[in-house]
């Protein structure tokens, strides 16, 4: 029937039918968006959460168990600049168990960091460090450097230590985040990642020693290391963190292996 021929009443049913038609038509692709919208949803929070447990926090700076050389001069990977003196003294070996820890000079190093600071679980071992430094009479910053020029500290980074100055002065980007008994404390710095179009550096000052020319210091530290992403030291405080292999590493163990392997 033509709709020249239909009455009014007629030609409204006719509206409401195909009104009905595509309301249904427009539901169906709306499922179909819908369902499309929570899979991909799906998709991002399974791979969000993937991604926190295994990248986030990955210790991009080297030898945060803060082994010291034969020599006591120095900290392996790490650097100094502007000190005329630095001396390195293995004091305690925390373990995963208190009844494990090491004094290694007497001086109940180990007892004082568990009485004070942490006195859990530890889920790697790791050295606390006496350093004693002189700052040079040149004017510009003598630091304790874990990795700030090796170009692993690109995006959100958080760097930290605990650490118990027993003379002299310190400065730096790292800053008390929490104080304990007996002068421990925990330094840390945050930087978040707020732009991906821009590169991101730590600054090259974490630590600081001494803030005059020719100034002594003597200090407990442990645990000095950069990680990826921006720790939450207001809950998790600051940890053990584990590393991966750079190619650079793999390589050079490589070099090293040959070397000791060749007659």
């Amino acid at each position: 029937m033509s709709e020249d021929n239909m009455s009014i009443t007629e030609r409204l049913t006719h509206v409401a039918a195909r009104a009905n038609a595509m309301s249904e038509t427009v539901n169906a692709h709306l499922g179909v968006l819908n369902a499309a919208i929570q899979s991909a949803e799906t998709k991002f929070d399974n791979y969000m959460g993937g991604a926190r447990a295994e990248l986030s926090h990955i210790l991009m700076s080297k030898n945060q168990q803060m082994e010291p050389n034969d020599s006591g001069t120095a900290i392996k990977g790490f650097t100094t600049i502007g000190l005329e003196r630095f001396e390195v003294i293995k004091e305690a070996t925390i373990y995963a168990a208190a009844a494990n820890d090491t004094d290694h000079t007497g001086n109940g190093i180990a007892r004082d960091f568990r009485s004070n600071v942490y006195n859990g679980y530890v889920n790697g071992g790791f050295h606390i460090l006496r350093i004693k430094w002189k700052r040079s009479n040149v004017d510009h910053p003598a630091r304790l450097d874990n990795n700030w020029n090796t170009r692993y500290q690109q995006g959100a980074i958080t760097s930290g230590c605990y650490f118990k100055l027993l003379s002299g002065t310190v400065e730096g980007s790292m800053q008390p985040v929490k104080s304990f008994n007996n002068g421990w404390q925990l330094l840390g710095y945050r930087q978040k990642a707020d732009n991906t179009a821009k590169s991101f550096y730590a600054p090259h000052t974490k630590l600081a020693l001494s803030t005059s020319l020719l100034e002594e210091g003597e200090a407990l530290i442990c645990l000095f290391g950069t990680v990826s992403g921006y720790v939450d030291f207001e809950k998790a405080g600051w940890g053990v963190y584990p590393e991966f292999a750079r190619p650079a590493d793999v390589s050079s163990a490589i070099s090293q292996l040959r070397a000791e392997l060749t007659p």
